[in-house]
């Protein structure tokens, strides 16, 4: 008897999965008159994709050589400027304002900054140092610094310093500290960078190039051939619409619940199901009274 009960609970758990999987979405078309306006309508999708390109740069500090020796951890000698995909999605949208054309690059609006690696600031002499002696001090400042801190924390530093006056101190400590490491271990920035792709879906076209994409150049034009192809594939359902007279007037699109997914090469970066009217089927009705 549980058996029973089990099968039927499953079936009906199946049977409400594949009705919300047919929900359909539909649009009047055609030309009609509409609150006593004449209405021209058609059914097209246009899709939104969002790409999201982390750009990460490294910069090895002047004294990564020294690192091990003074301060116990190698450091990386490896220049690094590269891109990444951080992630994507897709989206049905109404009303889009922007097509990108095959050939527009897309043009990043974040600042270029040029990082700079501080010198040691307590120099107490101008005589031009060695790249070892050099980093000696830069070292020697950063285990002061570690003694100063710990001696503010500990209360041990003079009289004390407490509230606001110790938590500004403490960041003071911090940020000149980063700077000494910097030199030894390097700088790393890593800018995030957006951009939206309109796509009008072809009838029947089941894959659009969306762009191109390279870890040395990110987003770049479709016509460059040094990025690989970000291609969108539209995998439409098996899905059952309402029958209409073919004797009707009044013509409705119904939109196709399709498999919608952005892949870069092989791998999938977005996987969305969503109404797509050109897979979808045009079905007519009779006018009501």
């Amino acid at each position: 008897m549980r058996i029973i009960k089990l099968f039927v609970a499953i079936v009906a758990i199946a049977l409400c999965v594949d009705a919300s999987a047919q929900q359909l979405v539909k649009k009047r078309v055609g030309i009609y008159k509409e609150n006593g306006n004449v209405v021209v309508a058609e059914a097209a999708t246009t899709l939104a994709i969002d790409i999201v390109v982390e750009h990460e740069t490294f910069t090895p500090g002047i004294y990564a050589r020294y690192a091990q020796k003074l301060l116990g951890t190698r450091a990386s000698f490896v220049e690094r400027d590269e891109y990444r995909i951080a992630s994507a999605d897709v989206a049905v949208i109404e009303n889009p304002i922007h097509f990108v054309k095959e050939d527009e690059k897309p043009q990043y609006d974040a600042p270029s900054v040029e990082c700079e690696l501080p010198l040691p600031i307590d120099r107490i002499s101008g005589g031009e140092l060695s790249p070892e002696h050099a980093a000696k001090e830069a070292a020697e400042q950063i285990f002061s610094l570690r003694r100063a801190r710990l001696e503010l924390i500990t209360g041990d530093f003079g009289d004390g310093v407490f509230g606001g006056g110790l938590e500004s101190a403490l960041k003071e400590i911090e940020r000149l500290e980063k700077e000494y490491l910097d030199l030894f271990y390097g700088t790393r920035k890593v800018e995030v960078l957006s951009e939206r792709f309109y796509v009008p879906v072809a009838e029947k076209q089941p894959t659009t190039i969306v762009t191109r994409f390279s870890t040395v150049n990110g987003i770049v034009a479709t016509s460059d051939m040094s990025g690989d192809i970000v291609l969108v594939t539209i995998t439409p359902s098996k899905m059952t619409y309402p029958l209409g007279d073919i004797k009707g007037t009044v013509e409705y699109r119904y939109a196709n619940n399709a498999d919608v997914a952005v892949a870069l090469g092989n791998d999938i970066l977005v996987r969305r199901v969503l109404p797509i009217y050109e897979f979808g089927r045009t079905v007519m009705f009779l006018q009501p009274r």
